[in-house]
């Protein structure tokens, strides 16, 4: 990461960056997700929900088209820059139609450092969003709402919405990331008749588990992946404060 990057980074608490999808590949990827919006459709009809929002949870063990998009290589060295022996903990494909909506959350309440975002010569996270838009978001079509900076706030937020006027959404092209800490204040509303569709990666250090089942969620893409590469390494499982299985040597794919 540049210096430029780090600072907006530490000081806003994301960063958004464009066309780091090739659009061949983006092309088939929306095809594959063509048939997971009619998987999601249809558990909305069953399950007639108030919020019209599906997460297809652990989509990367169903979703094998998504391997190469887990180590991106536009978005990899920001990962390994951001995450201390990353490792990837949960993923989703997540589909909002008119209504869609995602309440307000962060982990931050306020600062604790022994499971908070800070900085101590590099930047480190227990909890790392990579949010990939894989068709244009526009204003008001369910684009992320974030309060920059609340990451690092010292007080609690304040409730009966007087947080509202420092809320910032942020609009995205398909093929873009927005990578952030899951420590800022942050939420989404789709108010209009488009569907929103996003794929969304979360990325811990190598001791905490993982997500949705057991260690072993990742056991069978991990046997595989080509030895010594960096999808081997990122599939591996948790164990303490010891990794198992050995990182790549050098940067991956030189700077982010």
């Amino acid at each position: 990461m540049t210096p430029e990057e780090l600072y907006r980074y530490d000081v806003n608490g994301y960063i958004l960056i464009e066309d780091v999808i090739d659009p061949n590949y983006l092309c088939r990827l929306n095809e594959r997700l063509d048939e997971w919006e009619e998987v999601a459709k249809q558990r909305l009809e069953r399950e007639q929900p108030q919020n019209p929002a599906i997460l297809i949870e652990d989509i990367l063990n169903q979703e094998q088209a998504l391997l190469d998009l887990v180590v991106n290589p536009r978005v990899l060295p920001y990962i390994d820059a951001m995450v201390a022996t990353a490792r990837l903990k949960s993923t989703w494909a997540t589909f909002k139609w008119e209504g869609g909506h995602t309440g307000f959350h962060s982990n931050h309440t306020p600062s604790r450092t022994c499971n908070f975002y800070h900085f101590n010569g590099r930047i480190h996270h227990n909890l790392f969003q990579v949010f990939y838009a894989m068709k244009d978001i526009g204003p008001g079509e369910g684009a992320l709402e974030v309060v920059p900076g609340s990451h690092k706030a010292n007080y609690p937020l304040p409730g009966n919405g007087a947080s509202d006027n420092m809320k910032c959404a942020l609009p995205m092209k398909a093929g873009s990331v927005l990578l952030f800490t899951h420590d800022m204040h942050h939420g989404s509303f789709n108010a209009s008749d488009k569907v929103r569709r996003t794929i969304v990666f979360t990325f811990c250090p190598g001791e905490i588990s993982n997500s949705f089942v057991g260690d072993g969620l990742y056991d069978r893409l991990f046997a595989q992946a080509p030895a010594n590469s960096w999808l081997k390494y990122v599939l591996r499982r948790p164990h303490g404060c010891q990794d198992t299985y050995p990182r790549p040597e050098g940067r991956p794919y030189g700077e982010g």
